[in-house]
């Protein structure tokens, strides 16, 4: 009886560590055109899910920059500093310093506001979500991002340098 207690444990924890770290990221347009991006669904509106395996996504990074740099000889991409980020944020969050970290790591333009202590960007901010009040909030060029998710950032900063 003991041994095969420890059989059932020893398989449930190995099917824990073994499967691939995996996430759904869900993308959406509102009514004005402007795409978010958010680890939660939004209520009532229609998205895109899309599950994002971490060991695939840095396959897929890897031979999209082969491709691109077969393709930057066709067209020039602006480059990093020109990429202007808005982030929306409070001083207490902690995904919000982890998105700050992230953005600068980039080597964008980050506009920061606190929404807290500036009420206008804190309207600012309800009115580029749909109302959703979570930080961080960030604004790529006109790409909405809700919460910190690096994939959505990193993407919607590849897109804008090639406008």
């Amino acid at each position: 009886m003991r041994s095969w207690l420890i059989f059932l444990t020893a398989i449930i924890l190995l099917s824990i560590f073994i499967s691939p770290a995996s996430s759904e990221i869900y993308k959406w347009k509102d009514k004005d055109g402007n795409i978010f991006y958010s680890d939660s669904p939004p209520a009532g509106i229609d998205v895109q899910k899309k599950k994002f395996r971490e060991d695939r996504i840095e396959r897929q990074e890897t031979k999209e920059s082969s491709h691109k740099s077969e393709n930057n000889t066709l067209k020039e991409n602006k480059p990093y500093s020109d990429v202007e980020v808005v982030m929306y944020m409070t001083s207490w969050c902690g995904y919000c310093k982890k998105a700050r970290e992230y953005i600068n790591s980039l080597g964008v333009r980050l506009t920061e506001y606190d929404v807290e202590r500036d009420k206008s960007k804190n309207s600012e901010m309800l009115s580029k979500s749909g109302g959703y009040k979570g930080v961080p909030l960030i604004d790529v060029e006109g790409v909405i991002i809700r919460g910190y998710v690096p994939d959505a950032i990193k993407t919607a900063v590849e897109k804008s340098r090639s406008l």
